[in-house]
This record gives structure tokens, sequence and C-alpha cells, in this order.
């Protein structure tokens, strides 16, 4: 139990038995007597339970139902039984057993002293039975913050380990594609067979290879409306524009398929070391 909590124990059951001792005065001398001693021992275990925390702690639970519904029977007031509602707010969120014994008390004692009074016996059942319920809102508000934050939390990891993933799952995916082009490429005899390889495994519906003596850049061109790659390449003699037909154009919105068809004719380099002139004629590579 944290400080602050003991401390309010402490301060409700000293406002408690102030208040059982002030309505004590108008009482008979000998129920007088009798109200003050039982609230001065009940008031000295409370200090006890506050300066013991532990070793005190079934003294904490217990003292007020032991001490407080005699004390009010004994002073005859029915009104005081509304003395029972903070010390139900108190436990009501910590010990389930004391808020039970405290709640049937008030019930009982209502019925008991307010029998010939029903408007007043149901106001005060009224009263008894709304304590534990308003006592437990502020944490019941204060446990759905958690768990809002908590899944707040759970929400921004979630996308995380998405974004995670994901990137975990295109460097996968290239590094299955490198590999493919790697073996492809030593195992394969020409650069025929190379090629068909690259078109069965990224579904290129046919691949061309022009030879050219110079180009303007080495940046690869996409034809949007046609779903054409062109890869110029720079060969030891010479140079060659690979160019691949897509099945779709929509295959070149695959940025992972189009960096690997690059790569792929970047290759080409390793097979074809140059050609004889410029005229595609006679000379182009065509596969599909």
């Amino acid at each position: 139990m944290g400080k602050v909590v003991r401390e309010s124990f402490l301060g409700v059951r000293f406002l408690i038995s102030v208040y059982l001792i002030l309505v004590a005065f108008p009482l008979q001398e000998n129920i007088r007597s009798a109200v003050v001693v039982t609230v001065a021992l009940y008031f000295s275990l409370a200090l006890l339970a506050f300066l013991k925390q532990e070793r005190a702690k079934p003294i904490n639970m217990a003292i007020d139902f032991l001490f407080i519904p005699p004390l009010i029977y004994i002073t005859g007031d029915p009104r005081n039984i509304f003395a029972l509602m903070p010390l139900i707010a108190l436990h009501v969120n910590r010990h389930i057993v004391p808020t039970a014994l405290l709640l049937i008390s008030g019930v009982l004692l209502s019925g008991l002293m307010l029998a010939e009074k029903p408007v007043h016996l149901f106001s005060a059942l009224i009263l008894l039975t709304a304590t534990p319920f308003a006592a437990m809102v502020p944490d019941i508000i204060g446990t759905i913050k958690k768990e809002r934050e908590n899944m707040k939390k759970l929400k921004s990891s979630y996308h995380k380990l998405l974004g995670d993933f994901a990137k975990w799952e295109r460097e996968r995916k290239e590094l299955e594609s490198l590999k493919f082009l790697m073996e492809a490429s030593t195992e394969s005899e020409d650069v025929t067979d190379f090629l068909k390889k690259v078109k069965e495994k990224f579904k290129v519906k046919r691949i061309h290879i022009l030879p050219k003596k110079k180009v303007g850049s080495y940046t690869p061109l996409m034809d949007r409306e046609k779903g054409l790659l062109s890869v110029p390449v720079k060969l030891e003699e010479g140079n060659a524009v690979v160019i691949f037909e897509l099945e779709s154009p929509f295959q070149l919105n695959d940025e992972l398929l189009v960096a690997s068809l690059e790569r792929a004719g970047r290759m080409v380099a390793l097979f074809v070391a140059g050609f004889q002139d410029d005229s595609s004629v006679g000379k182009a590579i065509n596969v599909g």
C-alpha cells in the first residue's frame, strides 16, 4: 500500500473518530463513555496500522468492520450509518472482504434502525449501494487509459514489425534473385541459354540484344505503354542494349523485378565481348 493510500486511510479514520465523539456528547454518560473509549481504541489501532504497515496489515483490514458498525448501533442515530460510506470507498479497490462486510453491516443497520421509515431506509440502501460503484470509477478510468496506452504502443510496435518484416522480405527476395542470376550465369553455356533462364524466372515475354557502338546514357529506360525495359550495357568492344519485353506494362511497377532485370542485362557482358558492326540486322540476339 502506498504512502498516499495509508495517509488517506488514517485521515478518514481520524475524521470518523472525531465525528463519532461529537455525536456522542448528547447521549447518556455511560453510552458516551463507551463510545469515547471504543473510538480511542479504534484510532489507536488505526495509527498502529499506519506506522507498522506490513505487520499490522490484518488490523488495517479488520478494524473498520469490528469497531464502526457497533459504534453506530450504540449511538442509536440512523444518520451515523453514512459514516460507513467513506470507509467502503477506501476499501473497495483494495480489499474485497472488508468492503463486503461494511456494506452488509450498513444494510443490516439500515434495516434495524430505519425499519419504521421505509423512505429513509430505501434512500440509505441506495446510497450504500452506490458508494462502491462511485469509488471504482477513477480506478476503472485509470485502467482504461492504461489499456489505451498499451494498445497504442502495441499498434506502434505492430506497424514497426510490419515495416521490418517488409524490409526483410524485400532483402530476402533480392538475395534470392541475385543468387539465381549468379547460378544462371555460371551454369549457362552462352548468352542465349542465360537469357532463356532469365525469361522463365522473371516471366518475361521476349528479350532482345541490339548492338550499339555508342549510347547516350547507361541509365535504363522504361516504356510503360508497351511494357519495355531497355538496359544499355558496356561491352569490351562497343555497347549493346538489352530490351526486356514484359507480359504486362504493370510489371514495370515492381521495383524488385526491374532491378533484377537490370542486373541480368548488365551480366550479358559476361557472355558477349562485342559486335563486328553497328547493324542490328542479323546481329541482334532474340530470345522468346
